[in-house]
């Protein structure tokens, strides 16, 4: 009997510990990696006889190249966007309807017709740049509204979280939409004075003749083919995957040992071997219709049912991990509605075996192949019917995704001090995840940061450690992304993984989320992290809370199942 008093002591106090040490451990990693402590810095900035002399050129004008340019506009004196489409200079780039933007033509975003989804995070972050972001957005018929995608696993629904201040906003919305909408909201004139943007292909850099630890100046041609050279006292890459930073820099001896015979420090890489990558061989397709008229419009909310009604998404059907959605890519199904009066359907997976829906009938054959846990609602193959009608105003969207990557800039030697790259051109994750866009504004966070810290101790210039101490910053906010999107592809068997990884790597954790998924549709705390992992405010040990574990653990190998 003491025995036993002793051994339920001992079992409680660990209990207790291992429940103080987790929640300390949280504390740290939301605001040191998922940064919901660093947001309101976002609102700070310098006074204008404080801002550093001369221009910040920002080298690309995606989501991550204007988030950029809203944050250094607090910092600079002058803001200049180099952007190589021509058009997205023009005042059509920035129009307030940008969802009529659908059929336009976007080079190098493979994106810009897809289905999109922006995570609660993202646009918390771009409440406190744009404090009139929702005036704007209901100007441009974007739709805010409580983030909740309604996902399912395999049908099971996730449950509804019920916080006393309610569930954070975000924004349903299209790519082509919301990039249109933060151009628009970051090129404003009025607001942003600085900023400044202008059509041409930045070719090259030029390191500083005084000190080539810092660059001078940014090499471009220009619209009418004509090399013109701006001198800049910072430059960004946001060229995304295309990643031309690591060619200038290469062009010019950075990412090399600064002296002659000189060993890089152990945890060094050269530049050329900084970049790792997987491939998860995604396919998908977009389908966005266009509605005609109100009366369409009425007629789809009469087919739903009162909790789904006046919403952005309709449904957003995830299989659940099973050997038989091993072998053929597991799946997901999306209807949203997005701008003004659209809907997009959306159908992706890795590998070949699955096709890429065109059309209505071939979106009813999709869902029929999906592996069910619970039926997919009966109003969905109900909204298939109405959306046939529309058939003509459908615009398709079929993507191969290329391998995702990531350049480990904070591993670099020998780098220009006023040097930075941030977005798509440091790394890109499965877009399956949703976190493209809050990755570029993790990193625009990390970049005010820095520059912020560098304002208390070199004020009106950049210490000569700022790009590293920027690149060390960004990894801390993002590599975590990384990590966990790449464990959870190598579920996938025809993923191929980074040279010299293996398939088998993570495969507990896995196990563990894959439990986790299925009890989240029956148990409110499972339901509570995946939810606040999909919008962007979890932190990376929210599924390890240890009464979480002891549940998962009770369920998957005492229950077995």
């Amino acid at each position: 009997m003491a025995f036993l008093v002793v051994a339920f002591v001992a079992f409680g106090a660990t209990y207790a510990l291992s429940l103080l040490a987790w929640h300390v451990l949280r504390h740290i990693l939301l605001v040191k990696n998922t940064g919901t402590t660093s947001l309101h810095l976002l609102q700070q900035g310098r006074a204008e006889h404080d801002k550093i002399p001369g221009t910040a050129v920002i080298c690309g004008g995606g989501i991550a190249g204007l988030l950029t340019a809203r944050v250094c506009h607090e910092h600079f004196e002058r803001v200049l966007i180099i952007e190589a489409e021509p058009w997205l200079s023009t005042d059509d780039a920035r129009r307030v309807d940008g969802w009529k933007l659908l059929r336009h033509t976007r080079a190098r975003l493979m994106q810009w017709n897809s289905l999109h989804a922006s995570q609660a995070y993202l646009f918390a972050g771009l409440e406190k740049l744009f404090p009139n972001i929702i005036e704007e957005a209901a100007r441009s018929q974007i739709k805010v509204l409580p983030s909740f995608p309604r996902l399912s696993n395999s049908g099971a629904p996730l449950r509804r979280p019920q916080p006393a201040g309610g569930l954070p906003k975000t924004m349903y919305t299209t790519r082509h939409g919301l990039e249109t909408f933060v151009r628009r909201l970051v090129l404003d004139r009025e607001a942003y004075p600085n900023i400044s943007i202008k059509a041409g292909t930045v070719t090259d850099v030029v390191p500083d003749p005084a000190n080539k630890a810092k660059l001078s100046q940014v090499v471009f041609r220009n619209e009418a083919g004509t090399v013109e050279t701006v001198d800049a006292a910072l430059v960004a890459d946001c060229s995304g995957p295309a990643r031309a930073g690591l060619k200038w820099l290469a062009r010019h001896g950075y990412g090399t040992p600064s002296t002659p015979g000189y060993p890089n420090p152990p945890s060094t890489l050269p530049l050329d071997d900084l970049k790792i990558a997987l491939d998860q061989k995604l396919r998908y397709s977009s389908l966005t219709y266009t509605a005609p008229d109100a009366a369409f419009m009425a007629r789809l909310e009469a087919l739903l049912p009162d909790d789904v009604k006046n919403d952005g998404p309709i449904i957003t059907f995830l299989e659940d991990y099973t050997e038989a959605t091993r072998a053929t890519g597991r799946a997901c199904l999306v209807v949203w509605r997005v701008d003004a009066n659209q809907i997009s359907v959306f159908a992706g997976h890795p590998g070949e075996v699955r096709f890429q829906p065109t059309n209505v009938e071939q979106l009813r054959q999709y869902a029929h192949s999906l592996y069910e846990i619970e039926p997919i609602a009966e109003y969905f193959w109900k909204i298939l019917d109405l959306l046939e009608e529309i058939e003509d105003t459908a615009m398709v969207s079929l993507l191969r995704v290329p391998a995702t990557s990531y350049v480990r800039y904070s591993r670099a030697t020998n780098m220009p001090s006023n040097f930075v790259a941030l977005g798509d051109s440091v790394m890109t994750v499965n877009p399956l995840f949703g976190e493209g866009c809050t990755k570029a504004l993790r990193c625009a966070m990390a970049l005010h940061t820095e520059l912020l810290r560098a304002n208390k101790t070199s004020p009106r210039s950049l210490p000569h450690t700022f790009a590293k101490d920027f690149f060390e910053e960004e990894k801390v906010k993002t590599e975590w992304l990384w990590d966990e999107t790449r464990l959870a592809d190598y579920g996938a068997p025809m993923t191929d993984p980074i040279p010299g990884e293996s398939l088998s790597e993570g495969a507990a954790l896995r196990w563990y989320i894959t439990t986790l998924q299925r009890m989240a549709p029956y148990d409110d705390h499972a339901s509570l992290v995946l939810y606040d992992s999909l919008i962007g405010f979890g932190s990376p040990i929210d599924a390890m809370h240890p009464h979480l574990v002891a549940k998962v653990l009770w369920r998957g190998l005492v229950m077995g199942r």
